[in-house]
């Protein structure tokens, strides 16, 4: 609640879409896709390893799930506003330090400090836009913010693509880009708390998770693993088709972030199409992105890549509409909640996806991602979606 004889910012429902969108751009398009995106360029500079190359990547999910717990509660006790500087504070920092990296530990460092801000950015827009957008442009609003993913790897790829040595000076770029964005989103949120995730029972996690129910928890486990599955290990496909050379691990991962922004157009669609229906497709086109890298055609890498961007991109956005939906009181604690399931996905997903892919091949993985697919387009059927 604002202080007595204090007015409420109202800040214009443009400002608050397009601040989220940038600063979900930053924290995710910029400071965890960059760190793939510059890989090869790091890995050969600094002298990395693939075991250091895995405990970087783990560290950035760990942090990434440390700052998930912490998230609601930051929310209830400093503010919409503060918690969004934080994240972009830890952007642009670990973005730093990744820029000044020596070796393995520094930018681990980096990335994991980088990776705390994807955590801390998003939900408190969660919360802006169900406290400052009418009921009806809610959705669509939502859709765009989760979008930010694509917009920010369109500026990455091309950036990593042409960087050459001048990786350091990349990561620069990046991090006075999330500098910029921060003071802009402290601008655009103001002060004041909104009426939302108070520090009562609702900004705790587990009644909040009660109230999501199982249905929601599992399609974002199920998500966490599809992804991080497919991310890994897609990488690693386009890169052994080679279907435009060298530079084929990077076109992939590029491809995934541009057609993350047609996904970000799902919210839009919802007049014309239920949720489940909606969230079933994008399941089922994750499926099949997963059954085209089964195919042995070098080529078709690239069309999988782009249902990927776009179904993966759209499932996230539905199921933040799904979140608030049913706790529309708790937004940005549900969508906390959601990500410590997906996150959950993330972790456990690759390191048992590589003991499978030891023993049966990749393909093997591949194949497994789409019954977990075609579960979330079954689960995404819950009658509780449909608004009254």
């Amino acid at each position: 609640m604002t202080a007595v004889g204090r007015p409420v910012h109202r800040p214009a429902a443009w400002a608050v879409v397009a601040s989220g969108l940038a600063v979900v751009a930053v924290a995710f398009g910029l400071s965890r896709y960059g760190y793939g995106l510059l890989l090869p360029q790091m890995r050969d500079s600094l002298g990395l390893d693939l075991a250091a190359l895995g405990v970087i990547g783990a560290g950035s999910y760990a942090s990434y799930l440390v700052a998930s717990l912490a998230v609601s509660r930051l929310v209830a006790r400093c503010g919409l506003r503060w918690t969004v500087v934080l994240g972009g504070a830890a952007a642009t920092g670990g973005m730093l330090l990744c820029a000044a990296a020596t070796g393995p530990v520094s930018l681990g460092a980096g990335i994991a400090l980088a990776g705390v801000s994807s955590a801390l950015v998003w939900p408190p827009y969660i919360a802006a836009v169900q406290t400052h957008l009418a009921a009806g442009r809610r959705p669509g609003a939502h859709g765009l913010i989760n979008s930010g993913t694509g917009y920010g790897v369109a500026v990455a790829g091309p950036l990593s693509l042409l960087a050459g040595s001048s990786w350091r000076t990349v990561w620069i770029v990046f991090a006075v880009l999330a500098a910029a964005v921060t003071a802009w989103c402290a601008l655009v949120l103001g002060p004041h708390r909104p009426l939302v995730d108070t520090d009562d029972a609702s900004a705790r996690l587990w009644p909040v998770a009660a109230r999501q129910g199982p249905r929601l928890l599992t399609t974002a486990v199920l998500l966490g693993l599809v992804g991080g599955c497919y991310w890994t290990f897609g990488v690693q496909a386009a890169t052994a088709a080679a279907p435009v050379g060298s530079s084929s691990g990077a076109v992939f991962q590029l491809v995934v972030g541009l057609s993350g922004v047609a996904g970000g157009a799902v919210g839009a669609l919802l007049s014309r199409a239920t949720l489940p229906r909606l969230l079933g497709l994008a399941a089922l086109a994750l499926g099949a992105a997963c059954l085209l890298l089964t195919t042995g055609r070098g080529w078709l890498v690239l069309p999988s890549a782009a249902f990927y961007g776009a179904a993966f991109i759209a499932a996230i956005g539905l199921l933040v509409i799904w979140n608030t939906r049913l706790v529309p009181d708790a937004a940005a604690t549900g969508l906390a909640t959601a990500m410590l399931a997906m996150g959950a996905g993330l972790v456990i997903g690759p390191p048992l996806a590589g003991a499978a892919a030891d023993t049966w091949g990749t393909d093997a993985v591949f194949l497994a991602c789409v019954p977990l697919s075609i579960a979330v387009a079954a689960l995404s059927r819950d009658p509780r979606t449909t608004p009254a």
